[in-house]
């Protein structure tokens, strides 16, 4: 081959090889930064939605099972699955920082009430038709959903 063919190959590599470098860094970068308010307040958005759509389906299959409507194993599996996604958005707003004041307020007004939902999702789990104590927490989650949504 002649050596022009090995110039432009070599040139070619140089400028894929600085181009890779650049968006690695890039994305090492931008994965180090503290979180924007529009993306914490998306987050805690999402994680207040999960609780919220967990407890309200809690509360509709233990009415459903208490009226001899559906399985146990039906609403064990629903629980199972309300709480794992809830967990999992729990724990992502867990791992970002609140960027300001505002968002620090935001995340104290929702902290307890994720809590108190995987507390009484765990509740409902143990006794699947004692769901008296959901419609309340919904609501509140309900009310923090408007605000903020």
């Amino acid at each position: 081959m002649d050596r022009g063919y090995h110039v432009v190959m070599r040139r070619g590599l140089v400028i894929a090889a600085v181009v890779l470098t650049v968006v690695l860094g890039w994305g090492a970068f931008a994965s180090t930064q503290p979180p924007g308010r529009h993306e914490f307040r998306a987050t805690a958005v999402e994680a207040a939605q999960s609780a919220h759509d967990a407890l309200e389906s809690a509360y509709a299959a233990g009415t459903e099972l208490r009226q001899g409507r559906v399985t146990t194993l039906y609403v064990t599996v629903l629980l199972d699955g309300g709480t794992r996604r809830t967990a999992t958005r729990i724990d992502k707003l867990a791992h970002l920082p609140p960027p300001d004041d505002d968002m620090r307020a935001l995340r104290d007004e929702l902290a307890p009430m994720l809590t108190e939902s995987m507390r009484r999702l765990g509740d409902t789990a143990a006794e699947p038709t004692e769901v008296g104590a959901l419609p309340a927490l919904t609501e509140r989650l309900s009310v923090f959903l408007e605000q903020y949504g």
